[in-house]
C-alpha cells in the first residue's frame, strides 16, 4: 500500500517518501545503466534550466521507457522520459515544492541519450 504524500511545505525529509511514490507510480523498465545515465542527465538538466531559481532540488526523479510512437519520418529509437519532482524558489521568490517537470530522451546511435 502507497503512503500518504507529505503535506506541502515538509521538507527535504520527504523526499524519500516522494521517491518512493513515484517508484511505485511506474516498476523499472528501462536497462539499469539506461536509467543511470537518464536520471544523471535529467537532474543536471534541470539544474541548468532552473538556474534562476534558488534553493533548487530535486526531490524524486524517475526515468521510464517513453510509450509515444515516434514522429513520422523519424527512424524508430529508443526513447525515454525522466519524470522529476522539484522544490525551489521562483524569480519572485515564492518557494514551492512538488512542483514536476518532465524531460525526454532519444538514444543515439553510441547508446548515449540526447534531450528531445
Amino acid at each position: 500500500m502507497a503512503r500518504e504524500l507529505p503535506p506541502p511545505g515538509s521538507g527535504p525529509a520527504a523526499d524519500p517518501i516522494i521517491q518512493q511514490a513515484l517508484d511505485q507510480a511506474s516498476p523499472p523498465d528501462l536497462p539499469p545503466d539506461d536509467e543511470r545515465q537518464l536520471l544523471d542527465l535529467g537532474r543536471q538538466a534541470w539544474t541548468a534550466e532552473t538556474a534562476g531559481y534558488t534553493q533548487v532540488r530535486v526531490q524524486a526523479a524517475t526515468a521510464r521507457r517513453d510509450t509515444a510512437p515516434p514522429a513520422a519520418g523519424d527512424p524508430a529509437r529508443a526513447q525515454a522520459v525522466v519524470r522529476l519532482v522539484w522544490a525551489g524558489a521562483d524569480r519572485a521568490g515564492t518557494f514551492l515544492d512538488g512542483r514536476t517537470a518532465t524531460l525526454h530522451y532519444t538514444q543515439n546511435g553510441q547508446g548515449s541519450w540526447n534531450r528531445t
